[in-house]
């Protein structure tokens, strides 16, 4: 049997992709399920793999790794979900019609969670929280400073440390201003309006850096105190001057943390405590997939790009 897919037979842009018809996923282990596909999380990976700058060249691929959809056909051993279930996975490919995960790689989506904000969480918010709860360890009380603060990773990190009880520092650009305070963020910094390494020097017990392609490296060393926390998607900062400081790079952990990250982010969807913006929806389509991996090419889009079915 066969399924629809979405992928390419060589790297290049938006356009290299095509309609592909791909074996269906079948069970082999009694720990998996099948999900038929409800939505598909875009990620700027993607974009990068499908450009050729990620991973390797057996063609075709089938990219993604962001998935809701309905549980259709359990494992064996499989008690957590069952079938018509509709469940928040990390596996893929997920371009496709159905997709295939172990059951480390899901949870149940929680009741009146929509699917669009359910996919929008996966990825971004799996980094997101454990820069906050793994790579450093947020507790009630800190001064957190959140370099990137309204893009996918940081806004989600934001929310995450102001549920967790701490004094959050947003760090962004002022065309974002209003998303920040939307946000919940306790003081706000301009990166293009004020010295935020002056600003907030010394201040900061946690220091998350969210923008990969930042172009100010002083400034986790200038804003984090002497003993503090620090964790970067992007390059290691000089803390000689803060001998006692420390650092974390930002990196995928396991599925076991995964699991977890999931679940947290889905109970905070769940009672209201975290938002995700969504700055376009398409179609699971062929022109739906070239015109998300368009608006990747764009950078910085204020929201997550989603497929639906």
């Amino acid at each position: 049997m066969f399924m629809k897919s979405f992928g390419y037979k060589k790297f290049g842009g938006p356009e290299v992709f095509e309609e592909i018809n791909s074996a269906e996923p079948e069970i082999t282990k009694d720990n998996q399920v099948i999900i038929a596909t409800l939505s598909v999380g875009l990620n700027n990976f993607e974009r990068s793999q499908r450009a050729g700058n990620f991973g390797g060249d057996k063609f075709p691929i089938i990219p993604g790794r962001d998935v809701v959809g309905k549980v259709i056909e359990v494992g064996a051993d499989v008690n957590t979900v069952e079938p018509d279930d509709i469940v928040i996975g990390h596996a893929g490919p997920a371009y496709a019609d159905k997709v295939k995960l172990a059951t480390r790689r899901l949870i149940k989506k929680p009741a009146g969670v929509s699917n669009q904000a359910a996919v929008s969480i996966i990825t971004p918010g799996i980094t997101a929280y454990n820069a906050v709860s793994y790579f450093t360890h947020v507790k009630s009380g800190d001064t957190v400073l959140v370099n990137g603060a309204t893009g996918g990773v940081g806004s989600i990190a934001v929310q995450v440390a102001k549920k967790l009880g701490a004094h959050v520092i947003g760090v962004g650009s002022s065309r974002n201003e209003a998303m920040m305070e939307t946000l919940g963020v306790d003081e706000v910094g301009l990166y293009n309006q004020e010295n935020i390494n002056e600003k907030f020097a010394n201040q900061a017990d946690v220091v998350i850096n969210a923008a990969l392609d930042g172009s100010n490296p002083s400034l986790i060393s200038d804003v984090i105190k002497d003993g503090g926390q620090s964790a970067s998607v992007g390059a290691a900062p000089d803390l000689s001057a803060k001998p006692n400081a420390t650092f974390e790079h930002v990196k995928p952990i396991d599925a076991k943390h995964d699991q977890i990250a999931l679940q947290k982010l889905a109970d905070m969807l769940a009672d209201g405590s975290l938002n995700v913006k969504i700055f376009k929806e398409l179609s699971l389509t062929l022109a739906g997939v070239i015109e998300g991996h368009q608006l990747l090419e764009q950078h910085h889009a204020p929201g997550r790009i989603i497929l639906v079915k």
